[in-house]
C-alpha cells in the first residue's frame, strides 16, 4: 500500500465523517465514522467515475480527488466537525467489535488474491470463479474504460452489472502504479487492489450491523452482540453434522484433524448435494461478491439513518444523506437496492412525516437514471423474474429443507412478531424479511436460482435483531439458569457450520488454489503493451485466461458468468468454434486471437495464412485478425 492509496481511503473517509458531525445526523462516535467512511468513500468513488467518462481515469485524477476531499473537510472541521464530533458518546462495544472484526479480516480478506513466486492465487474457494469476472473489470476500468462501460467478457455489449465497486479497486489500482504508455507497469500488484477493500469495509459493514441490532433495540448493546455473532458465524445451521463422519473418516488424531480441517464448507455450497444452501454471508457474499463490499454497508447506513425514533426529533439532514445514499446504491448494488424496497416503504407507511420529502428527492434525482442504466441492458427476455417455488429444496422436505439451512431462525422471528415487548422498530424489519423470504420462495430473481440468496440474506439481515432481541430477553438474570444455558447452546449451533469454515481460513494451513501462472502474468502485460484499449481477444472461454488481467474485452469470456447475469453467449460459442477451427466467424469478429495451452485444450485450431503474428511468448501466440470482419456491433 502506497502514500495515494492510504489517502484515497482517509481522505473521503475524513470528508464523510466531517459531513456526518457538522450536520448532527447521529448521536455516538463509532456509528458516526462508519457512516461517515461509507458516505466518504461512495460519493468519492461515484465521482470519480463520472469524472473518468471526460478524462481518462490517473493517478492525478486520483490527486485532484484526495485534494479536493481534503480541503473540503480542513474546511468542515473548521467550521465546528471536530466540536461536534468531540460531543458525540462512546459506545465501546462497538469499538471492540470494530477491532476484533479488523483483526479477523487483516488475516482472511488477504486470502483473496495471493501473490507468490509461481503466480496469482485464492485462499476462498468461492471466490476462485468470481475473482476472474472482477479483474476483468478492474483492469478495463484502469486500461480505459468507454461510456457506457463495455461488458469485458462480452465484447461490443453494455456492462449490466453493479460495477462502482470495481471501480473503486480500479482507482486502488490506478493510485498503486501509474499507467505507461505500455499498459500496466510491470511490478503491478493486482492482489492490493481487490483484498484492501475486504480488509477495510467488512469489519464496517459487520460493526454497522452491530449498530443496527443496537439502535433498532433502542439501545441494547447485548442485542447489537447476538446479531454480529449470528450473521458473522451464519451459514448451513445443522452442516456442521457432517462433522463426525469426516473425522472418522480421516484417520487422524483430534488435534491434527482440527489443525487441517477437511475443504468441506459445513456452512454449505450453491450445489450441495445434502440440500445445505444457505451459505455463510462472509465466506460467500462479502468476500467474493464484490458488489457487497458497499452494497451492505451503504444499506445499513441508510436504515440507521431512517431509523424511527419515539419523539421523531431526527433532522432533515439524515433524511438528504440517507436519500444521497440511496441514491448512489443501484450502481453498487441492484439486489440490495430491491431489498430495502419493503422495508423503507413499511418505514414510510408507519411515519409518514414531511421529512421523508427530503429523502425521496435525492433519492429518486440520483437514483432513476441508475435504474434506467439496467432497464436499457441486454439481457435475455425471461432470464430474471420467473415462477419457480421451493427455491432449491427440490424434492426434499421444505420444512426440514430450511430447518436444516436455518435451525430455529424462522420459529424465532415468528414468535417474536407475537411477542408483546419487542420494539416495533425490530418487528418493522422482521417484517420486511419475511416479504423477501416468501417471495424468494416463490419467484426466481436471477437466471441461476442460488442468486435469490442475495435477496434472502436480506431476510437475515432484517430478522436478526429480533431474532437476538428474543434470545437476550430469555436469557436476562431473573430468568432460570437453565433457560439461560439452553438459550446460548442454541445461539451456538447456529454458529457451528461457519465457526468451523471461518476458522479453516485462519489456518496456515488452508488450501490455495492458482488462478494465473507467471506465464500468464507475463502474457498479460504483452497484450496490454502490444494492443490498444477497446480491442476484443478471442480466447477459450474460461474464468481465468490471460486477457483478464489485460484490461482488453474478450470476444467471449466464462460463459457462466454471462449466463447468469442475463445474457446468451451461444451464438458467440459457436461462431468462436468456427474461428478456433475454421478461420471463419461471419460479420462478427474480435480484433486479436489469442492462442494457449486453454485454447489448444478446447479447439482443434487451424492458423490461417491472414493471420499477423503479433507475439509469441514460451506456449502462448496472440495473432491480429483481418479488419475485414472486425465488427463486433451486434
Amino acid at each position: 500500500m502506497n502514500i495515494l492509496q492510504i489517502l484515497l481511503f482517509i481522505t473521503p473517509s475524513i470528508f464523510g465523517i466531517c459531513i456526518a458531525s457538522i450536520f448532527k445526523i447521529l448521536n455516538e462516535k463509532i456509528s458516526t465514522i462508519l457512516v461517515g467512511t461509507i458516505l466518504g468513500l461512495s460519493i468519492a468513488t461515484t465521482i470519480t467515475f463520472v469524472l473518468s467518462t471526460i478524462t481518462p481515469l490517473s493517478p492525478s485524477l486520483v490527486w485532484i480527488e484526495v485534494i479536493i476531499f481534503s480541503l473540503i473537510s480542513a474546511i468542515c472541521i473548521y467550521k465546528g466537525a471536530w466540536k461536534e464530533w468531540k460531543k458525540l458518546t462512546f459506545d465501546k462495544y462497538a469499538g471492540i467489535c470494530l477491532l476484533l472484526t479488523l483483526l479477523l479480516f487483516s488475516i482472511i480478506a488477504p486470502k483473496l488474491l495471493i501473490p507468490k513466486d509461481d503466480g496469482i492465487y485464492t485462499g476462498i474457494v468461492n471466490a476462485y470463479g468470481d475473482v476472474g469476472w472482477h479483474m476483468s473489470n478492474i483492469t478495463m476500468f484502469v486500461e480505459g474504460q468507454s461510456t457506457p462501460p463495455e461488458n469485458p467478457i462480452l465484447a461490443g455489449t453494455r456492462l449490466t452489472y453493479p460495477f462502482l465497486s470495481n471501480f473503486f479497486s480500479a482507482m486502488l489500482l490506478t493510485a498503486e502504479t501509474p499507467i505507461t504508455e505500455k499498459g500496466i507497469a510491470a511490478d503491478t500488484n493486482f492482489a492490493s487492489s481487490v483484498t484492501l477493500p475486504a480488509i477495510l469495509l467488512i469489519p464496517l459493514t459487520l460493526t454497522l450491523l452491530y449498530t443496527i441490532g443496537r439502535e433498532y433495540s433502542r439501545g441494547n448493546k447485548k442485542v447489537g452482540l447476538v446479531v454480529l455473532l449470528l450473521f458473522l458465524f451464519g451459514g448451513a445451521t445443522l452442516g456442521w453434522t457432517r462433522l463426525p463422519a469426516d473425522f472418522k473418516e480421516s484417520n487422524v488424531s483430534t488435534i491434527e484433524f482440527f489443525k487441517q480441517l477437511p475443504q468441506r464448507d459445513y456452512s454449505g455450497v450453491g450445489t450441495d448435494t445434502d440440500g445445505f444452501h444457505f451459505l455463510n454471508p462472509t465466506t460467500s457474499l462479502l468476500l467474493p461478491q464484490r458488489s457487497f463490499l458497499f452494497g451492505m454497508p451503504i444499506a445499513f447506513a441508510i436504515l440507521i439513518l431512517l431509523k424511527p425514533t419515539k419523539k421523531e426529533k431526527k433532522n432533515k439532514s439524515a433524511y438528504i444523506i440517507a436519500g444521497i445514499l440511496a441514491g448512489i446504491l443501484p450502481l453498487f448494488h441492484a439486489h440490495t437496492t430491491v431489498a430495502l424496497v419493503p422495508v423503507i416503504t413499511i418505514l414510510f407507511l408507519i411515519n409518514p412525516n414531511i421529512h421523508w420529502i427530503y429523502f425521496i428527492l435525492p433519492a429518486m434525482a440520483i437514483g432513476l437514471p441508475e435504474v434506467m442504466y439496467y432497464a436499457r441492458g441486454e439481457q435475455e427476455q425471461g432470464s430474471f423474474l420467473r415462477f419457480a417455488p421451493r427455491w432449491m429444496a427440490g424434492d426434499m422436505n421444505f420444512v426440514w429443507y430450511w430447518i436444516k439451512n436455518t435451525g430455529l431462525l424462522i420459529p424465532t422471528t415468528i414468535l417474536g412478531l407475537f411477542l408483546k415487548k419487542p420494539p416495533k422498530e425490530l418487528k418493522i424489519l422482521a417484517i420486511s424479511g419475511l416479504i423477501l423470504l416468501v417471495a424468494s420462495n416463490i419467484f426466481l430473481f436471477a437466471p441461476w436460482a442460488w442468486d435469490n440468496f442475495k435477496l434472502i440474506v436480506f431476510w437475515l439481515i432484517f430478522s436478526l435483531p429480533l431474532i437476538a432481541w428474543v434470545a437476550v430477553h430469555y436469557m436476562q438474570k431473573e430468568r432460570p439458569i437453565l433457560l439461560r444455558i439452553f438459550v446460548g447452546f442454541l445461539i451456538t449451533i447456529h454458529m457451528l457450520s461457519a465457526g468451523l469454515d471461518i476458522v479453516k481460513l485462519t489456518l496456515p494451513t488452508a488450501r490455495t488454489w492458482q488462478e494465473w501462472n507467471t506465464e500468464d502474468i507475463e502474457v498479460a502485460k504483452k497484450i496490454t503493451a502490444t494492443t490498444k484499449a477497446g480491442e476484443s481477444i478471442a480466447t477459450a472461454p474460461i474464468h481465468n485466461s490471460p486477457v483478464v488481467l489485460s484490461g482488453r474485452p474478450h470476444f467471449l469470456g466464462y460463459t457462466a458468468h454471462i449466463w447468469s447475469h442475463g445474457g446468451n453467449p451461444a451464438p458467440r460459442e459457436k461462431a468462436l468454434k468456427a474461428l478456433f477451427e475454421n478461420g471463419t466467424i461471419g460479420a462478427n469478429s474480435p480484433t486479436h486471437i489469442l492462442i494457449g495451452p486453454a485454447e489448444r485444450r478446447e479447439y482443434k485450431i487451424t492458423i490461417q495464412d491472414e493471420w499477423e503474428k503479433v507475439f509469441e511468448h514460451n506456449n502462448y501466440s496472440l495473432y491480429t485478425l483481418p479488419p475485414i470482419i472486425q465488427d463486433i456491433s451486434k
